[in-house]
């Protein structure tokens, strides 16, 4: 347990790090489909193609960065309002406008260059909440009493094997992962277990159950549609 909330607690502190000491990166980036337009990003902001928006795994909600197309020298800039991508080597996921500008929409995905603007980062722990996107009313909240749960929050108990792909403590951050997991997979395999360490209550999100075999299986289905976790039994 102690070696599982550490790993947690020195990820957290180097994506931490990285907002606050790099200020270039280069990789791939794709941009939106179109079935994106209307649906709520991370930051809790509408994606909408003709804005010139962005999302990136770990810069702050509304940091702006210059994105330069390397196989043409375009670039553009745009404010960070979601969270990812996901895929092997990308590191920025552009508005069909931020794209338009870049001259990649039938490419689909080139190299680009990210450099941050330095005026408007926002030094801020990943686990604040001055970020908390607002939930609609009708949703129910996240459970806060230690237990297991479905994806609708009911009270379950797990038996079998799950993949566990994530511990939390901000409600926020395990809302996006959620909704990530549930755009890839079927969300009545989605559980929750809240526990409480020294006072501080974490969220395991998992996958399952499956048997022992097919779960190793699909650990390695489940890494080539971008999501990772490790086995574990209950």
């Amino acid at each position: 347990m102690k070696k599982r909330l550490f790993f947690f607690l020195f990820f957290t502190w180097k994506v931490v790090l990285f907002a606050q000491t790099n200020s270039s990166e280069e990789g791939l980036a794709s941009y939106y489909a179109d079935k994106f337009h209307g649906r709520r990003t991370a930051s809790g902001d509408k994606y909408h193609k003709n804005k010139l928006t962005a999302a990136h795994r770990t810069l702050p909600f509304h940091t702006k960065v210059k994105v330069t197309n390397l196989s043409n020298d375009s670039s553009v800039i745009v404010t960070i309002n979601d969270r990812g991508p996901y895929g092997k080597g990308k590191i920025i996921d552009l508005s069909y406008c931020a794209a338009k500008e870049l001259n990649f929409i039938k490419k689909g995905v080139t190299k680009v260059k990210i450099e941050i603007l330095s005026d408007s980062l926002i030094i801020q722990d990943t686990v604040s909440k001055s970020n908390t996107a607002i939930l609609d009313k009708a949703e129910k909240a996240i459970p806060s009493s230690p237990g297991s749960y479905d994806f609708n929050f009911n009270k379950t108990e797990l038996k079998g094997y799950y993949i566990q792909t994530g511990a939390y403590k901000d409600s926020e951050v395990l809302s996006e992962e959620i909704n990530r997991l549930q755009e890839k997979i079927d969300p009545n395999n989605i559980y929750i277990e809240v526990i409480k360490v020294k006072n501080t209550i974490i969220n395991r999100l998992l996958i399952g159950p499956y048997e022992k075999k097919k779960g190793e299986a699909e650990i390695a289905a489940l890494q080539k549609n971008g999501i990772s976790g490790f086995l574990k039994s209950y």
